[in-house]
């Protein structure tokens, strides 16, 4: 009876540690629904990003060939200006547009990244017993030691009795 050890304290349900795993995991999703739109914000930038690029050079290509047609001439027609003038308008406008939608992703991304930041933060947090808690399990386990303490003085007790009567 001596040589025996104090048993961990009980734990308080099989049922407390799959909610706090349920918790986690709904986290670890939550944040990679942040993640994937995160990257997905960040693709419609960079395409919009790559569509004013491949815009500005077609107009670039335009003007070349604009210019190579009239080179025999002493100047441009009214309508080639015209055309080029809204061609450069419409560049313009899509850059624009480009512009906002990177912005605007750019926002989204920083939102998106501080939420993820919010979450590991309170995950953190989460991860470890509160102090209220752990005062509680410090306080069971010193009563558990104290009660086994007791049983052994009991059991030697009753031991040295049976032992000392004939």
């Amino acid at each position: 009876m001596e040589g025996r050890s104090i048993p961990p304290p009980p734990e308080r349900g099989p049922g407390r540690e799959h909610v706090q795993g349920r918790t986690w995991e709904d986290d670890d999703l939550e944040r990679a629904q942040l993640a994937e739109g995160l990257t997905a914000a960040r693709r419609w930038a960079y395409f919009a990003t790559l569509l004013a690029a491949l815009a500005a050079v077609a107009a670039a290509v335009a003007i070349a060939f604009a210019l190579d047609d009239d080179r025999g001439r002493s100047g441009a027609s009214r309508s080639s200006v015209r055309a080029l003038q809204e061609d450069v308008s419409d560049l313009r406008s899509r850059v624009s547009s480009a512009r906002a939608s990177g912005e605007e992703a750019e926002s989204t991304a920083d939102s998106l990244s501080s939420r993820v930041d919010e979450l590991e933060g309170e995950l953190s947090n989460a991860q470890g017993p509160d102090e209220e808690t752990q005062r509680e399990l410090d306080r069971l386990s010193d009563e558990l030691e104290s009660l086994n303490n007791e049983v052994d003085d009991l059991s030697r007790n009753a031991d040295s009795s049976a032992d000392s009567s004939p």
